[in-house]
Parts: C-alpha cells; sequence; structure tokens
C-alpha cells in the first residue's frame, strides 16, 4: 500500500533490489541507500529524491517531495540504513543527540532575531541547510528544542490597577500598564507602508520592519535602542473564530506576551517566529539598522491627551496636560504616520532633540 501522508513516507522494495539501486554521494564516493539492509530501487509513485544531507544532523537524511509538492523526509543510521520518516518514531536518546545536534544553531537565530538590534546576516552553512528543510521537519525539531527553553509568561490587557512591572537587561524597567497601551496601536498595523508606533519609554517613535503575516498572524519588530530592548508587536486570530483578531505585545528577552488572547492561541509564536526566520537567511539579514524615526530640530514628544496633524508641520495641540508636539516633522515621518505612532495615548518623557537619539540609540543618518 502507498503511504501518501506527508512526512511519513515509507522506502519501497523492488523486485530486483540489487539493480538500479538509489544512490547518493558522500564526498567523492557514491553509496546505495537501504533498508533492512537492501538497497532502495524505487520510491512510491509520483515521489522524487529532491536533495540529501549527510552530515546536518546526526542522522544523514534524505529529503522527498511528491508531484503535489508534499515533503517527506528519510533517516538513515550511519550505515544508511532507512531507520525513520518522523522524528517520533526514534528513540528518545535517539531524538535528544538529533536535537541537541542542531541547538546551536537555534540558540544562535534565537538570540539574533529576538535579542539584536540589528543582527545582519549570520554565518557558516548551516542557516542554508536549515531553510532547505521541510518545514514540518523544521518545526518539529524546533518545538522539540524550545521544551528546554524558559516558558512563556502571558498577561492581560486589562487589570488597570495592576502596577506590576518588566525588568529588562541593563537595569531598565517598563512599567506593564505602559506596555498594556501600546496594544491599540497593532489594529491596522500590517496595512501600514513604514509602520511606527510610540516607545514604551515614549522619548522616540519606532520604526517597524514587517516579519510574518499568514492565516490571520501578522506581526512586526520594533527596536528601542536607546534601552537594549526588541518588541514585537501584532495581531492573533482567536482559536476556533471566523473573524476578529486579538492585539498582543510580545517581549522575547524576557519571555512575555502582553495580550488577551486565549490560552494557547500565541503559545506557537517564538516557533512560529524562528520557523520564518530560519526558512530564508535573507529575512534576518533584511532586518534594517534605522530604528528609530529622526526628529528635526525642535519637534519633541510631551504629554497629550490628542493630536490635531496637517501637512507635514504638527499643530500645538492644548489640553489640560500641555502641549503635546511642536515643531516641523522629518521628511522621514508624515503627519499621518505620527498620528498612528501615538493612537491618540498619553505618554510622559524628556525632550529629546536628533542629537540626543543619535547618542542614545545609535542610529545612522540616511
Amino acid at each position: 500500500m502507498t503511504d501518501r501522508s506527508p512526512g511519513r513516507s515509507t522506502p519501497e522494495q523492488g523486485a530486483q533490489p540489487e539493480k538500479g539501486a538509489l544512490m547518493v554521494r558522500v564526498g567523492q564516493v557514491d553509496y546505495p541507500l537501504r533498508i533492512r539492509g537492501k538497497p532502495v530501487t524505487r520510491l512510491y509513485p509520483g515521489w522524487r529524491a529532491v536533495a540529501f544531507e549527510p552530515a546536518l544532523l546526526p542522522m544523514p537524511v534524505l529529503y522527498l517531495q511528491d508531484e503535489e509538492g508534499r515533503d517527506a523526509f528519510w533517516l538513515f543510521d550511519r550505515t544508511l540504513n532507512y531507520r525513520a520518516s518522523a522524528l517520533a518514531d526514534l528513540t528518545p536518546e535517539e531524538r535528544s543527540v538529533i536535537v541537541g545536534a542542531i541547538a546551536p544553531f537555534f540558540y544562535a537565530l534565537r538570540e539574533s532575531v529576538f535579542c539584536e538590534m540589528c543582527p545582519g546576516p549570520m554565518t557558516g552553512t548551516a542557516p542554508a541547510a536549515i531553510a532547505r528543510m521541510p518545514a514540518f521537519l523544521r518545526n518539529d525539531l524546533l518545538d522539540r528544542w524550545l521544551e528546554s527553553q524558559p516558558p512563556l509568561r502571558q498577561v492581560g490587557a486589562g487589570g488597570d490597577g495592576d502596577r506590576s512591572s518588566l525588568a529588562l537587561q541593563d537595569g531598565v524597567v517598563f512599567d506593564i500598564a505602559v506596555l498594556r497601551q501600546m496594544l491599540p496601536a497593532a489594529h491596522g498595523l500590517a496595512e501600514q507602508v513604514e509602520p511606527v508606533v510610540l516607545s514604551p519609554t515614549g522619548r522616540s517613535v519606532l520604526r517597524g520592519h514587517h516579519v510574518l503575516a499568514e492565516n490571520g498572524l501578522s506581526v512586526t519588530r520594533f527596536v528601542d535602542p536607546g534601552v537594549n530592548a526588541v518588541f514585537y508587536l501584532g495581531v492573533a486570530p482567536e482559536l476556533g473564530a471566523k473573524e476578529g483578531a486579538s492585539p498582543f505585545l510580545y517581549c522575547p528577552q524576557v519571555d512575555l506576551i502582553v495580550g488577551d488572547a486565549t490560552s494557547g492561541t500565541l503559545d506557537a509564536l517564538p516557533r512560529r517566529l524562528l520557523s520564518w526566520f530560519s526558512a530564508d537567511p535573507a529575512r534576518a539579514a533584511a532586518l534594517p539598522r534605522q530604528t528609530v524615526v529622526r526628529m528635526s530640530a525642535g519637534f519633541s514628544l510631551g504629554s497629550a491627551s490628542s493630536l490635531s496633524l496637517g501637512g507635514t508641520t504638527a499643530r500645538i495641540v492644548r489640553s489640560e496636560a500641555g502641549a503635546a508636539i511642536t515643531g516641523p516633522v522629518d521628511d522621514l515621518l508624515s503627519a499621518a504616520q505620527v498620528g498612528d505612532a501615538f493612537q491618540g495615548r498619553c505618554f510622559v518623557g524628556a525632550t529629546t532633540t536628533p542629537e540626543g537619539e543619535a547618542t542614545a540609540g545609535g542610529v545612522p543618518e540616511a
């Protein structure tokens, strides 16, 4: 019987296994692939071998694909004898060895896209090799590796009386109530060509970079280099819901998600982000260096209950809290984008200047 399930295809023996064996090249030598000690001479109808990785994992792996684009893989022992077509079919010891071997790449990827301000391209041969993996194998490896990492903590968007704080590296502390106020900006963020939000510190406007949009989930990466913080802001569909999405703010450096999505909706977010980045090494390399919007001289951020903007110059808005924005807006930031960044919210922050921002954030000149 032909097994047509993705990832579960099993080698099939021909009537004359000694002839026309499926061969792979390791170094300069060709070897036959075997099952139960006999050479594999044919695959199931419609399936073909697309790549062979002899050294990426402790077990050599053959990637296969059928005519409909479905993927499968076969794992072999060191004698190139068929061992399994799913990680679940291996012994716990074998799985542990495989996950342990790939762990250094996942650690480096996580540090790069979750912690570094401007990570740049990853080096070595592993990024390209991981990108060639079938997605379900890559995701299975990631899920098993993430089991050894600190668990996610989720706090809701409500609870105005909750004054708990969030400690980042270098002694930086954010009030979680302030992080909650960023959630409204997540709605419609995916439609913005140049997304911007106000930093949790209230001292700068952050320029975002869209990183993931699939099946109702959209995520945008923001960096505040002034406090060495990385945030992922987005919306996620509720489990089982046909429409509607909940906003969330993911702080990977402290394994925290702020949002009201039901339990389970965002549990896979770290894996989905890491899988998205690892599927194409160019994605991490494309993360921008300029992550803070440069302001013109005289532009300051204060506290306000509302904004009124027109043209390329922000008009002074008076409220009980005082003037919100005064001075011209630099060409890099349109008036509409400033409005999107603030979302009508009130933040109190020190006055900044282009020189001050460049010093604190290390933002290069355009």
